[in-house]
């Protein structure tokens, strides 16, 4: 019996070259809603950070006036309550989404989620640029923070 030399699509497995760092991430990403889920939680908490971040200098430049009571009170108190307040708040709300990460709800539970910190970051972007075309002098706020940032007379 004779045997036949390997045609081209055979040799094609042996040769591929290792995906990438991107293309292993993107398989990953589309493989299972859990790992979808995952992603949009830590988009979430990044998004958090940064609401947090700028509630806190926009507090202490004088630019914010704070709607919520209990945040009011809080940002009274100093920084560190107004941390331990909003990672509280987002590990609590996020926590029912990592449990139940594969169900289809909590994966659209996650896109509005992360939606609606999206248009507040973008909120958070369009105040500041209206506020130093309003107050050029004190544009620095937004550019500098040294390390009295923190304090809130």
């Amino acid at each position: 019996m004779a045997s036949c030399p390997p045609s081209l699509f055979d040799l094609t497995p042996a040769l591929a070259v290792r995906p990438g760092l991107w293309e292993r991430f993107e398989q990953w990403f589309v493989a299972a809603r859990g790992n979808r889920v995952i992603c949009f939680v830590l988009c979430i908490w990044l998004l958090n950070a940064f609401d947090l971040a700028f509630t806190l200098l926009s507090y202490q430049s004088g630019m914010l006036y704070e709607q919520n009571p209990l945040a009011r009170r809080l940002l009274q108190l100093g920084p560190l309550s107004v941390m331990l307040y909003k990672v509280g708040l987002v590990l609590i709300g996020t926590y029912p989404l990592l449990k139940y990460r594969r169900w289809r709800i909590s994966e659209m539970a996650a896109i509005i989620v992360l939606f609606i910190y999206t248009m507040l970051a973008i909120r958070w972007a369009h105040c500041y640029h209206f506020y130093s075309m309003a107050f050029p002098c004190r544009s620095d706020m937004t550019v500098s923070m040294d390390e009295t940032w923190y304090y809130m007379p």
